[in-house]
């Protein structure tokens, strides 16, 4: 039985990684070309649905293809005991303090629920156990509390400057990225080698689409491959629902073609479930007063002036600079030039546009 080649799921791998080879090249030279090379030490920054947890995924597992040990971790409370327990797994919890130092003065501190090394000594002795690496992933690090991301990266500096095999790479929303790595002490973590995720081509999309199906065992009608390219706008999730509800509703039609018919059913149904798992969640996280500022850019365009927005809602642009601020803290909105905003998000405007009554009411 065919089963779908698309894997719209969060933690799920998709078949085909689009776009995102120089990422996964630097750092598989890195781990060739040992201790001090550059791509052993990386940060990657994405708006929503850009792929980055998917890549952090591909990283591990070029690294356990190695040898190595993988620790993958969420930016969360707790973040530096939950490594050194996956780290020194036999050691008792209790209650204890660690305080890293930079220069013999003290940049904060940390509870750990376990007696045990420090973070340091904990990555070396799991270096030299297993004789191979140790590769430290870190998603939505712009969640992170910047005690803990100091903690860590110190620990990781340190075992870096020893010459053994260790690896960190994180990743997390551009503009906050940027705020954890200016931090006061963390100039480590600004030599991380950069990538900015963008939009991959829709040329290139279209490709690995029209690969992906015929691998499968469906076929597409010619052109077919192209409008469900551009349905994505180079988004890699939404790559994967137009994917998987246009090959869905074929194999639910008992035919080995994707028409015309199962490509707009799909392109629909796909935009819905992107509103739902991406949109929505985004909008919920912030205040009714950046609400208002998206609606108004809404009104203008997926691209407009800071002035004309601030018009818009009879505010000077001083006064909603903020607000402005904010939506670009969240990789809602970007500055694409001095004076401009743009939706950071595919089909953010045309979701507002739609629900403009129902938000205007909440408001």
């Amino acid at each position: 039985m065919q089963t779908n080649p698309f894997k719209p799921t969060a933690g799920k791998t998709p078949p085909t990684i689009i776009g995102r080879e120089d990422v996964l090249e630097e750092f598989n030279e890195g781990l060739t070309n040992g201790p001090g090379a550059p791509g052993r030490l990386m940060r990657i920054a994405g708006v929503r649905g850009t792929g980055k947890t998917v890549l952090l995924d591909e990283c591990s597992r070029l690294a356990q293809s190695r040898g190595w040990t993988v620790i993958k971790e969420v930016a969360t409370e707790g973040l530096c005991q939950r490594i050194l327990e996956q780290l020194q797994p036999k050691f008792q919890a209790k209650h204890a303090r660690f305080e890293p130092t930079v220069a013999g003065i003290s940049i904060g501190s940390i509870d750990i629920e376990r007696i045990g090394p420090s973070l340091r000594d904990a990555m070396r002795q799991t270096i030299s156990k297993n004789g191979n690496g140790l590769l430290i992933t870190l998603d939505e690090v712009q969640d992170a509390e910047l005690d803990e991301v100091r903690t860590l990266s110190i620990a990781i500096q340190q075992v870096i400057g020893e010459d053994l095999d260790i690896a960190f790479v994180f990743a997390g929303l551009p503009s906050m990225i940027e705020s954890i790595i200016n931090g006061k002490t963390l100039t480590f973590l600004r030599r991380a080698l950069p990538f900015d995720l963008k939009a991959v081509a829709v040329t290139e999309v279209s490709y690995s689409l029209e690969e992906t199906i015929e691998a499968s065992g469906m076929e597409l009608q010619p052109g077919i491959a192209g409008q469900l390219a551009e349905a994505t706008q180079g988004y890699p999730f939404m790559i994967q629902l137009v994917g998987y509800y246009a090959w869905q509703l074929a194999r639910r039609a008992h035919t080995p073609i994707i028409g015309e018919e199962e490509a707009e059913r799909g392109i629909t149904t796909a935009r819905e479930r992107f509103c739902a798992m991406v949109i929505e969640p985004a909008l919920q996280r912030i205040p009714p007063t950046c609400i208002a500022y998206l609606l108004s850019m809404a009104s203008l365009g997926q691209t407009s002036s800071t002035s004309m927005v601030a018009d818009a809602l009879n505010k000077t642009p001083q006064q909603v600079s903020s607000v402005r601020s904010r939506l670009l803290r969240e990789s809602i909105i970007e500055a694409p030039s001095y004076g401009k905003v743009s939706f950071a998000i595919p089909y953010m405007r045309d979701y507002l546009y739609e629900h403009k009554a129902e938000l205007e009411v909440e408001l």
